[in-house]
């Protein structure tokens, strides 16, 4: 069965169906992962977006179920190069999976071209269609309405192993970052609508990832009790819970031309280098963070995006990057540890 992704500079690309026959408008992102295709597509940052893996042939390993990030597929679109490989079942899974969670997918295009247009142009709408007719118009999905559909609807606890009392603020998580955080102690998971009355009965706050706009209204009140809050209690964050806190110390926040997604983006600091999964079309600008005490800890190695960042007498600490894989290295996972130094009240 044909399919077509129609772009909003008015181009096209012809392939194959897989996965739902419904239509699907989203906001194009190319990913350079080799492989991690399960965490990637359930990863909720991916709400509202199509991606295009880099990697011609991303379903060449067994689908394991017990990697997902989150109960459903995240992603609104699904592009890659070579969908059947001869003698795996994979994409007969994953065909299955996208029909189920009403995904459509695409496949037998050339993703390379399509990668040299977002690199060239930005980041573009597009719709995965039945047809090759142009839309009067692309629509995309509010940041409102996305962190209302992948964050928790309700309040709830996790019993963690360490012995801190932790307020995780759920934008849209990785299950594996929930993961992580209840290893320094006990989670009070809530989502932006339910926030707390007191944040000084907890040993720190965690602001998780999460979709859309970080600029984006919704964010208001969680910002203005982050005023109130840095500096009596720690704070901590990743990839838009770092563009949060980014903002209510000073920072500018900036779309990127085409993002970082991926796990093999590099990121150091003169000393030390890691390499690291991002899925992130904001940053923080560099020349907003010259505020006294801001910490730039690590920046991206091809284009200096600041990645980590710290401010010692305010408890603050905070990363762009996925510290905690899922898919790609975990060469980063002593950002947890940097977490419980500062909850302890230990400075390096």
């Amino acid at each position: 069965m044909r399919r077509y992704l129609l772009l909003e500079d008015g181009s096209s690309f012809e392939g194959k169906a897989f996965g739902s026959c419904e239509n699907s408008t989203g906001e194009l992102v190319f990913n350079t992962s080799f492989t991690g295709y399960y965490e990637i597509m359930t990863d909720p940052s991916y709400g509202g977006q199509i991606i295009v893996f880099n990697f011609p042939s991303m379903f060449y390993y067994d689908y394991m179920k017990d990697v997902a990030q989150s109960d459903g597929i995240s992603a609104s679109g699904i592009v890659v190069k070579d969908g059947i490989i001869p003698g795996n079942g994979t994409f007969k899974i994953l065909d299955d999976l996208l029909k189920l969670k009403h995904v459509p997918g695409i496949y037998g295009i050339d993703t390379r071209k399509l990668t040299q247009k977002i690199r060239d142009s930005g980041n573009l709408k597009g719709i995965i269609s039945s047809t090759d007719r142009m839309p009067d118009n692309f629509s995309e999905m509010d940041t409102e309405d996305l962190i209302k559909k992948f964050s928790t609807g309700k309040s709830y606890n996790i019993k963690g192993e360490g012995n801190k009392k932790i307020l995780f603020i759920d934008m849209g998580t990785k299950t594996s970052l929930l993961r992580e955080v209840s290893q320094l102690g006990d989670l009070e998971v809530v989502n932006i609508f339910n926030l707390p009355k007191n944040y000084e009965d907890y040993d720190g706050i965690f602001l998780s990832n999460g979709p859309g706009d970080p600029g984006n209204k919704v964010f208001s009140e969680l910002k203005g009790e982050l005023k109130n809050v840095i500096g009596k209690v720690p704070v901590f964050g990743v990839c838009l819970g770092h563009q949060i806190i980014g903002e209510v110390i000073g920072g500018r926040i900036e779309k990127m031309k085409f993002g970082h997604h991926g796990s093999n983006h590099s990121v150091g600091n003169g000393q030390r280098s890691f390499i690291t999964s991002h899925n992130h079309n904001f940053r923080i600008a560099e020349d907003s963070l010259y505020i006294k005490g801001v910490d730039i800890m690590y920046r991206d190695l091809n284009d200096g995006t600041p990645e980590m960042m710290g401010i010692e007498d305010k408890m603050l600490l905070s990363a762009q990057f996925h510290p905690e894989g899922s898919p790609g290295p975990r060469d980063s996972t002593g950002f947890f540890n940097l977490m419980r130094s500062v909850m302890d009240g230990i400075r390096n």
